[in-house]
Formats: structure tokens, C-alpha cells, sequence
């Protein structure tokens, strides 16, 4: 028999952080900065592919070369 009185603390605090008011909006306004991007033309990002400088496996160290 499940106990469907539980609820559990992360249960409680995830439930209470939701429902502070303007919360909603605080998130909706800080996923749009990560999340939400502007369509990117393809041909621009295939040039931008195409036109990038290759760089050596590891760039920011350099063994001495005995000579």
C-alpha cells in the first residue's frame, strides 16, 4: 500500500520555490538569455566553419625541442 501522505523535503522545497510569486516570469526572462537564440542562417555558420583557423591538438604548451 503506497503512503500518499508523504511528501518528501525536496518534494516541499521544490513546491514552495514554484509557487513564490513572480517566479515564473524570473524564469521564463533568464531562459530566454540562455536558451531562446535567433535563427542563425546556415550558409553564414558553414562559412564561419569553413573560414575558422585549425589550431595544433594542444596550443598552450610547447615541449623545448633539443637540437
Amino acid at each position: 500500500m503506497k503512503n500518499t501522505k508523504y511528501v518528501s523535503e525536496a518534494t516541499t522545497f521544490i513546491n514552495g520555490l514554484l509557487n513564490k510569486p513572480g517566479n515564473h516570469e524570473q524564469q521564463m526572462k533568464l531562459r530566454s538569455t540562455w536558451w531562446d537564440t535567433a535563427f542563425r542562417d546556415q550558409d553564414e555558420v558553414k562559412h564561419a566553419a569553413e573560414s575558422e583557423v585549425k589550431h595544433d591538438g594542444y596550443v598552450y604548451f610547447s615541449y623545448k625541442q633539443n637540437k
